[in-house]
């Protein structure tokens, strides 16, 4: 018997590009995602999107369509992988921070959360934003230390995207926007802001009548004081209503995030504790057991597995 010649279809072909466009938008029309989130996720603007998908782009669309093809293989991998990643886990850190969280906004208060790095800070903080109205996260880096720069930064996390550049008029358009808002602003790095800019988010937070959080790496505490009670620091520290420093990985913690991937062996556990040990704690362990889901087969992850994925992990660092 003759075997078929198998003819590739061109990814510039219209029968390519009518197969992958239907595709996508059974995906649409199935709600597991927005056309919108599919054109973030791709790097398009939603009305090239939109009009690609209902061949009425103007221009060529072999490039947007190319994109899409891309993502419907990637989409592809992840469901044929047997093991689900359970996202976002709420240990017992992650309670305690979204307790801090919680308080400082019902309350109004300044909140300091200090720690190692890795022990779920960030990921709480995002998933409490998630779940909560009015709650603002911004990020201090050394290029935004300043004053200028990070009343800026939270003007755009304010959705102020004509905000002006100069600090007077930006502080009170951001004061403005956060009066009578019940809303939390989080400050995450915040060891890396210069005393000016702490003295003006403590006004900023008197004057609003909101919840504010501070939190970072060990640092943040000694730099919200400046290292010690003195004159200078004295009106920031006596604002602070509560602080927690969470120092290292729970073995609790380790255990809650076992039973969102359904690992339960005594040998796998401990190997996930070991990891969740090193540097970068809970991140270091979710990243090892993402890849080790990768590798896994029969929808099981095993010692084996995770000891390849952390060390191909480690390998570089």
């Amino acid at each position: 018997m003759e075997m078929e010649n198998v003819v590739a279809l061109s990814p510039s072909s219209l029968a390519y590009q009518t197969d992958i466009l239907m595709q996508v938008n059974a995906v649409l029309e199935s709600k597991s995602l927005s056309a919108a989130q599919l054109a973030k996720e791709i790097g398009v603007s939603p009305a090239t999107l939109s009009q690609v998908l209902k061949s009425k782009y103007p221009a060529d669309p072999t490039a947007v369509v190319d994109r899409l093809d891309k993502w419907l293989r990637l989409r592809q991998e992840k469901t044929a992988t047997p093991i689900i990643n359970p996202g976002f886990v709420m240990t017992e850190t992650a309670k305690l921070i979204t307790s801090d969280l919680t308080y400082a906004q019902v309350t109004e208060s300044i909140v300091v959360i200090f720690g190692s790095s890795g022990v779920g800070k960030s990921e709480t903080l995002r998933e409490y934003k998630r779940n909560n109205n009015n709650v603002w996260i911004v990020t201090a880096s050394p290029s935004r230390s300043g004053l200028t720069e990070c009343l800026y930064e939270l003007a755009m996390e304010l959705g102020l995207d004509d905000a002006p550049r100069r600090k007077g008029p930006l502080s009170r358009v951001v004061r403005n926007r956060l009066r009578n808002s019940e809303g939390l602003v989080i400050i995450d790095e915040a060891d890396h802001l210069d005393y000016p800019t702490l003295e003006e988010l403590r006004i900023l937070q008197e004057e609003t009548n909101i919840g504010m959080v501070f939190t970072g790496n060990n640092k943040v505490y000694t730099q919200l004081t400046g290292g010690r009670r003195n004159e200078d620091f004295a009106r920031l520290f006596s604002r602070i209503a509560k602080k927690r420093g969470l120092h290292k990985v729970r073995q609790s913690d380790v255990r809650a995030v076992a039973s969102a991937w359904k690992i339960s062996g005594t040998a796998e556990l401990n190997l996930m504790h070991q990891i969740s040990e090193r540097p970068g704690g809970l991140r270091l362990l979710t990243k090892t057991l993402k890849l080790s889901a990768m590798y896994a087969t029969g929808g099981t992850i095993t010692v084996a597995v995770m000891r390849q994925a952390f060390s191909e992990l480690e390998s570089n660092e």
